[in-house]
C-alpha cells in the first residue's frame, strides 16, 4: 500500500502526519518512508542528517538509471530514501521522468507493507509521481480561510490523475491539524470543511508535545507526558490505516 501525504500550502503539518503515520504502521509491518521535500523534515525527523551523507536520495526516482536503495533507519521496520537539495530541479523534468518514479515507488509497495511518501508543498512533477503511484492521499489541512481555499486544486490536480494516470486512487482523506479549542473561527471553518471533503476525526489540536515528540524521532504516544497528544494522534492513525488496509483488501 502507497500513502501520499500532501498540501500545496506549507505549514500545515504534512511532515508530522506522515511521521505518525510510519510510526503507527511500523508497529505492525515492514514501511518505507520516501521524502520528496527538499527540506528533508521528515528525512531529519527519522534519522540524524549526518547520517543521510552518501546515501542515495529520493531524487534518484526520478534522474537515476536504476531503483536507488533505501536506507536503514535504526527504527524497527523502518527504512528511508532520504531527501537531497538536487530534489528541486525534478518539478522542471519531462513527464517520462515522472512515470520512471511512479514505476520505481510502484515496485517499493510490492515489496514493503506500506509506503509513506512526504511531498513537497507545491504542485508539480513530484506530486504527479506520488499521486500516480499511490492508492491514498491524505490532505493536512489547518482550520483557517486560506486553508479551505486551497482544497480545490489539490483535488482538481489528483481527481485528474485519477482519471488519466492512475484510477485505484482513491478519493482524498483530510486531516484538521493545529485546532485550537477555545478559537470560535477553527470551529466555523471546521464546519464549513466538513461540508466540502472526507474531513477524518478526530480532529490534531496545537500541542507543543508533537513538535517535541518529533525532535525526539518518535511518535508523540511514546514516552511523552501529554496523554490527549497520544490520544488524539494514535486514534487517528489507526483509523486512517485501518480504512487504508481494509479498502486495499
Amino acid at each position: 500500500m502507497i500513502v501520499t501525504v500532501a498540501n500545496h500550502k506549507g505549514g500545515v503539518g504534512k511532515t508530522a502526519v506522515a511521521a505518525h503515520l510510519v510510526f503507527r504502521a511500523a508497529e505492525s509491518g515492514r514501511v518505507l518512508a520516501v521524502d520528496l521535500d527538499a527540506q528533508g523534515n521528515l528525512s531529519s525527523t527519522l534519522v540524524p542528517r549526518s547520517e543521510m551523507v552518501g546515501q542515495p536520495a529520493s531524487e534518484l526516482l526520478f534522474s537515476g538509471d536504476r531503483q536507488p536503495r533505501p536506507m536503514a533507519t535504526g527504527i524497527h521496520n523502518v527504512d528511508l530514501l532520504p531527501a537531497a537539495a538536487a530534489l528541486n530541479n525534478t518539478d522542471r523534468l519531462n513527464l517520462s521522468a515522472g512515470l520512471q518514479a511512479r514505476s520505481f515507488l510502484r515496485d517499493y509497495g510490492a515489496e514493503y507493507d506500506v509506503v509513506v511518501i512526504d511531498c513537497a508543498p507545491a504542485l508539480g512533477l513530484r506530486l504527479t509521481a506520488a499521486l500516480s503511484s499511490s492508492t491514498r492521499v491524505v490532505v493536512p489541512l489547518i482550520p483557517e480561510a486560506y486553508a479551505v481555499d486551497g482544497v480545490a486544486s489539490l483535488l482538481g490536480e489528483a481527481t485528474a490523475i485519477q482519471e488519466h494516470l492512475n484510477p485505484q486512487l482513491k478519493p482524498a482523506d483530510f486531516v484538521l491539524n493545529m485546532v485550537m479549542k477555545q478559537a470560535k473561527s477553527h470551529q466555523r471553518t471546521a464546519a464549513r470543511l466538513a461540508g466540502m471533503v472526507n474531513l477524518r476525526q478526530p480532529w490534531l489540536h496545537r500541542r507543543i508535545a508533537v513538535a517535541d515528540a518529533l525532535a525526539d524521532r518518535r511518535p508523540v504516544w511514546r514516552g511523552g507526558n501529554s496523554a490527549a497528544a497520544a490520544q488524539e494522534w494514535r486514534e487517528l492513525c489507526d483509523a486512517l490505516l485501518a480504512d487504508f488496509y481494509a479498502r486495499a483488501g
